[in-house]
């Protein structure tokens, strides 16, 4: 067998391919991207339509949540014929990573025909139905990310991060949307609600701010020209993430918060359509590049090295974009950042979930403590025959101890 001496020449040649091969597979997988988002904002427009259908026992939307179930099914469809394409692929260097989140993104998906029936039954609750629906968007946000995560390019890999930050983003206006539809459908939202509303605003905030630290300049333009901006929406945020049983609650109320967060939604889909758009253009002018790009040995003493020791600026500092260089993302840190943003807003949106279950429960204690200590100040009964007190009144009226515990306090404040 004869021996090759490899050569830096060669070894550069095979790198140029690649890169130009990964970037074409990136370009085909344009139109999966694309199902996929609608197949997305079809699921957001069923779970906020099911909410509020659920919420105000079926009142409410019912013809609208027929038509939004429709639509998803044929966006479900058309996603389906880009998968089978996908499938169709030959393997290539992060693909079964690619397949393996394609699994469990149609695994999710099957879960819906269950939902859907549980909802028309109504043998299932809202808050249920939205934490289904949201687990499957999930997936298929993971599936997007993993679907564009071959980029090696600086200025792709920017155009990807700015893209799948501002779905996140998106995603959690949609959550926002069902979940205060719902409380005003219902008339009263609860201290664990008015918390997650105000994790979800402020989750969107760093989501957004990340977008437009890496996002092209045209598609930040077009963003600022179509923020929204609207008076009565954040009147209607104030009083959700505020009030537990808010004055103005009811249908009307709840149709008029579905409406504007609904025109929102719109305008933050047609940004997203401008992201998509941006990534792929960046994938053909770096494919160009490449192409049109002569060969040539590596000059180890005049090149940088790529690695890990390059500084990158976090994309939740408050650094204007003006201050990131274009190339300032090395291609061995750009999918390090990529994994990052979104197990970074993952695990944002779990630890508020938790923080809010915390503090209500902290609220909840404080509460029962006060009762407890009014009693034993009243009728000179121990710390445990107090609480003993509220827990059999509330097994009798079939309530929370801690709704008799308050009902006490009230009843205490007026005597």
């Amino acid at each position: 067998m004869k021996s090759v001496t490899p050569s830096a020449r060669h070894f550069s040649e095979l790198a140029r391919a690649t890169a130009i091969a990964e970037l074409n597979g990136l370009l085909q997988t344009g139109r999966l991207i694309n199902r996929v988002s609608q197949l997305i904002d079809a699921l957001q427009l069923e779970r906020g339509t099911s909410n509020i259908w659920l919420s105000s026992g079926g009142r409410l939307f019912d013809r609208e949540r027929g038509a939004r179930t429709r639509h998803a099914l044929q966006a479900r469809q058309e996603a389906d014929i880009e998968l089978a394409a996908l499938a169709q692929r030959p393997a290539q260097s992060g693909g079964a990573r690619l397949f393996h989140r394609a699994a469990r993104a149609l695994t999710a998906l099957e879960t819906l025909p269950a939902l859907r029936e549980g909802i028309c039954r109504q043998t299932i609750a809202a808050p249920a139905a939205m934490s289904a629906f949201t687990a499957v968007i999930r997936q298929l946000l993971s599936l997007i990310f993993d679907a564009a995560d071959a980029a090696t390019e600086p200025a792709v890999s920017r155009a990807m991060i700015a893209l799948f930050s501002f779905m996140q983003g998106k995603e959690l206006a949609g959550q926002e949307r069902a979940l205060g539809a719902a409380g005003f459908a219902r008339g009263t939202f609860d201290d664990a609600e008015r918390q997650q509303l105000t994790t979800l605003i402020e989750g969107q905030s760093r989501c957004f701010a990340t977008f437009s630290q890496f996002a092209a300049e045209d598609v930040l333009g077009r963003w600022t020209a179509q923020r929204f901006d609207n008076a009565e929406f954040e009147r209607l945020r104030r009083i959700a993430c505020t009030q537990s049983r808010p004055e103005i609650a009811g249908e009307e109320s709840a149709l008029r918060w579905f409406a504007l967060h609904t025109r929102r939604m719109n305008d933050l889909k047609q940004v997203q359509s401008a992201l998509e758009a941006a990534l792929m253009d960046s994938c053909r002018v770096a494919i160009s590049q490449a192409e049109q790009q002569e060969t040539s040995p590596v000059d180890a003493a005049a090149a940088p090295e790529d690695g890990a020791f390059q500084i990158v600026i976090s994309p939740l500092e408050e650094t204007p974009s003006a201050a990131l260089p274009p190339d300032f993302l090395s291609p061995q840190l750009s999918r390090s950042v990529l994994s990052l943003a979104q197990q970074q807003s993952l695990r944002l949106q779990q630890l508020g979930q938790e923080l809010a279950t915390l503090r209500a429960g902290l609220e909840e204690r404080k509460i029962i403590d006060k009762a407890k200590a009014l009693l034993i100040r009243q009728r000179k009964l121990s710390e445990e025959q107090a609480y003993q007190t509220l827990r059999t009144l509330a097994m009798n009226q079939n309530k929370r101890v801690v709704d008799i515990a308050a009902a006490l306090l009230a009843i205490a404040d007026v005597l």
